[in-house]
């Protein structure tokens, strides 16, 4: 028997095994039930909130892998499942779910953090969208900022709100996945789902053809704020220490505040305010952070600074990439991104 016919009988028999052990009208019937009562227990307002723990008991019932339930609940026409037990950047990515049909089989709102830089980097269109500060790159998703699809907790740090992650295609950019190797057309939808940890490898790829549908509520919003923004822009010179002083101000932050909030003491911090010392690339880039600076505002800051990002260094790529898409958020949080690809930002 020839090699190919070999490895086609082993893919039907892939293909037939989920569906012996996983017959449709009892795993069906089974999936419905523990939905249900699930939300019940639970209070659940959306289907993703429980489709884990959905996926956990089928596995158990049925004697299969998550990935196994996964695949076959989709294949139900489940779609919400499709938003579980994603493996990207050493964690899983919270569940999530949007408007069925949304996007094809072949297209995800979820990207590692290293795709999400490298597309910024090399597409256009993408990088005009998001060198404003509309979008935030959260829960490996690229976001609109705007507060009914971001929270920040207790302790500062930004999430997807509930409804954000159950509406993704009215909040999130969508990307579109090419699987790498040589796999059957037959077997695409199984890859495609699959995105546990080193399962299968993707070429990603911004798709800027899809709208999301955001809110008009939410647009206006953000435009308020980048409006608020502007004129803060508009106000600074190319003086270090008022663009300071400023910025202090509008943020509400002592040097203290901030020299704690960069791990810098209140004298380093209040020498530069009052010019008296240039920082350091590092403590210029933190200081940004620490005082949640836009786009628009954290590269004006630089300039005056005498700070200067350089296109051609890898690491300094980095450091636009968070003051791009991560500056909402803690300083400790940006640092721990940028770690996660050996960065080093203290």
């Amino acid at each position: 028997m020839s090699k190919q016919a070999t490895e086609k009988m082993e893919q039907q028999a892939n293909r037939l095994a989920p569906r012996i052990q996983m017959p449709a009208a009892p795993f069906k019937a089974k999936a419905s039930d523990y939905i249900a009562k699930f939300m019940r227990e639970i209070g659940a307002h959306h289907e993703i909130e429980v489709m884990e723990a959905v996926i956990q008991q089928l596995s158990v019932e049925f004697v299969v892998s998550k990935q196994a339930a996964k695949i076959r609940l989709v294949e139900m026409g489940f779609e919400s499942a499709v938003g579980t037990f994603n493996f990207i950047d050493g964690h899983y990515v919270p569940p999530h779910s949007y408007s069925k049909g949304a996007i094809s089989r072949n297209q995800t709102f979820t990207i590692s953090g290293r795709d999400a830089a490298i597309q910024r980097l090399v597409n256009p269109a993408l990088h005009s969208l998001t060198q404003d500060g509309d979008y935030l790159f959260l829960e490996n998703h690229y976001v609109f900022k705007a507060p009914m699809y971001i929270k920040k907790d207790s302790e500062g740090h930004l999430h997807l709100t509930k409804y954000a992650r159950s509406h993704m295609d009215e909040c999130c950019l969508v990307f579109d996945m090419e699987i790498q190797g040589d796999v059957s057309k037959e077997y695409h939808t199984v890859c495609y789902l699959n995105r546990e940890e080193g399962a299968y490898t993707f070429n990603i790829t911004y798709n800027e053809d899809f709208r999301a549908k955001t809110k008009e509520q939410q647009k206006a919003y953000r435009q308020k704020e980048k409006q608020e923004e502007i004129e803060i822009r508009m106000k600074m010179t190319d003086d270090p220490s008022q663009c300071m002083k400023l910025l202090l101000n509008w943020k509400g932050m002592s040097n203290l505040d901030l020299g704690v909030a960069i791990n810098r003491d209140e004298r380093t911090i209040r020498r530069i305010v009052n010019g008296e010392n240039v920082p350091s690339l590092e403590t210029a880039v933190l200081i940004c952070l620490g005082l949640n600076l836009p786009p628009i505002i954290s590269s004006k800051l630089l300039d005056s600074l005498g700070v200067k990002l350089i296109p051609s260094k890898s690491t300094h790529l980095w450091y636009q990439e968070v003051l791009n898409v991560k500056y909402n958020e803690p300083v400790e949080d940006a640092q721990a991104y940028l770690a996660e690809f050996d960065i080093e930002l203290k």
